[in-house]
């Protein structure tokens, strides 16, 4: 069976290639050899005591966009004594009630006298319109940079107060309605957000910062046995494929993929020559990802996915079994006292991720009484991380993982656990803190409140938001 120049035998073991120059040659397929002994490897030194860290005091609070002005709208209804509300359309059938449920919230002494825009019909002036909403225009902006409306003729028109009656009683106009804010704008408000993590996370990622001088000398200690080993397998295994790639190159057709394969191959077996005869970034090392694992990193040179064509060794397969060996002969002596605080820093890194991507500035609100339940599962979790023994052992294991600041890394071993495992319980605390959020909608629909004081037509509030910052869920505007 000829392909691309290869000519395939039935017998498993022997390979026959035709060169382009016609003849042909039988190169015999061998197992890679081993070296004939492997002294026992050295156990690494004991940690110098339990890797430990202190629970953060500082509230956090997963990040909103938005600002705080909201709450000015709280504080301003609770100073009221009854209000009208006037509920904007197109959304008034679905909105009269969210703002009921907001104006209770924030103010549950507050006095709902009059709901809809039907409530004051009887006030309304030539236009058909209330005063303040016939001719809104820029009046000036925030402390955040955010524009507020305000009538074109201002003061306020007074004349509708003269038949203020018909408000039943109410001290102050609620209005609340879609408004809608240009490109810009919109970014700017997206800009600012309430809340955040940093003061709690921050003492937490010093920790795993110093982690790494902790599991120094354990590192140091298994890596350099690692890498010893490796190179004992290398030191056979090396020779005995430089020769057979170069019977190969004196047979494969010139510009074919056998070819071109086996110029990849060749690069690819250079790389590791360094790992002969000085600590090689190629070889077998311990990374501090999860629980923990044993891994190799990528190599530079690009093999195309099309190799190994037929007849051609899989060398790259070839450097993962002789690392897995090494990672294999080094099991009996990495067991010990530092699997437990491997462990516990799997947990406390796992927690650190989760807390930082849940905290991410997003659409969204926080029911109060949810955060401080959700502070305390972190809380709970971070002092038993700090008490809980825990245990597991190295195996061998395969396949890929990410390790953050390197990339994919082809993992040889991990560490198994025999009880608790604390990455998986971090994993539950975060997972569970994505529920306590509300109204989570991820749009961007802007809404505008006013409140005027009936009496004397002043603008006791206004602003700009979105929706989720003044309507979600029966919470008071703003705030958590």
């Amino acid at each position: 069976m000829r392909i691309s120049g290869l000519v395939v035998a039935t017998a498993a073991v022997l390979i026959v290639l035709a060169p382009a120059c016609g003849g042909s040659k039988t190169v015999l397929v061998e197992s890679t050899p081993r070296p004939e002994t492997s002294p026992p490897p050295q156990a690494p030194p004991p940690p110098p005591g339990p890797f430990t860290f202190e629970v953060p005091e500082a509230e956090w609070t997963p990040a909103r966009i938005g600002s705080d002005n909201a709450q000015d709208l709280t504080r301003a209804l609770q100073d009221t004594e009854a209000v009208a509300m006037v509920v904007s359309e197109p959304r008034s059938a679905v909105m009269e009630e969210e703002v009921f449920r907001m104006v209770k919230a924030a103010a549950p002494e507050t006095k709902v006298v009059a709901r809809g825009k039907s409530a004051v019909d009887t006030i309304l002036v030539e236009k058909g319109e209330i005063p303040y909403r016939v001719t809104m225009q820029p009046a000036g902006a925030d402390v955040l940079g955010r524009p507020f409306y305000l009538p074109k003729e201002h003061p306020l028109s007074t004349d509708w107060l003269q038949k203020r009656q018909a408000l039943k009683g109410a001290t102050a106009l609620l209005y609340i309605g879609p408004v809608e804010v240009k490109d810009e704008r919109l970014k700017e408000l997206r800009r600012h957000h309430v809340g955040g993590c940093d003061s709690f996370v921050a003492p937490l990622k010093e920790t795993l910062g110093q982690a790494d001088a902790y599991f120094s000398p354990y590192k140091s200690a298994v890596d350099d046995e690692l890498g010893r080993a490796f190179a004992r397998h290398l030191e056979v295994a090396l020779p005995f494929w430089r020769e057979e790639t170069e019977k190969l190159a004196d047979v494969v057709e010139p510009g074919s993929g056998p070819a071109r394969c086996l110029t990849s191959y060749k690069e690819l077996l250079k790389e590791y020559e360094d790992c002969l005869d000085k600590p090689c970034r190629l070889a077998p090392q311990v990374f501090l990802s999860g629980t923990g694992i044993v891994g190799m990193r990528p190599a530079s040179t690009f093999v195309p996915p099309s190799c190994p064509p037929q007849g051609i060794r899989d060398y790259k397969a070839e450097l993962t079994d002789l690392a897995s060996r090494a990672m294999g002969e080094m099991l009996p002596a990495l067991d010990g006292a530092w699997i437990s605080e491997i462990m516990r820093r799997g947990g406390l890194a796992s927690l650190v991720d989760g807390l930082e991507e849940i905290c991410a500035p997003r659409h969204r609100r926080t029911p109060k009484t949810e955060l401080e339940q959700a502070r305390g599962h972190v809380d709970g979790f971070l002092q038993k991380l700090g008490a809980e023994p825990y245990s597991g052992s190295w195996e061998l294991s395969s396949g890929q993982e990410r390790v953050t600041g390197i990339g994919p890394v082809r993992v040889l071993g991990r560490v198994r656990t025999s009880g608790a495992n604390p990455v998986h319980q971090a994993l539950e605390v975060t997972q569970s803190l994505k529920k306590i959020d509300r109204c989570t909608r991820g749009d961007e629909n802007t809404l505008q409140a006013a409140l005027i004081d009936v009496g004397s037509s002043e603008v006791l509030f206004m602003g700009t938001f979105f929706d989720e910052e003044l309507l979600c869920e029966g919470l008071p505007p703003g705030g958590f």
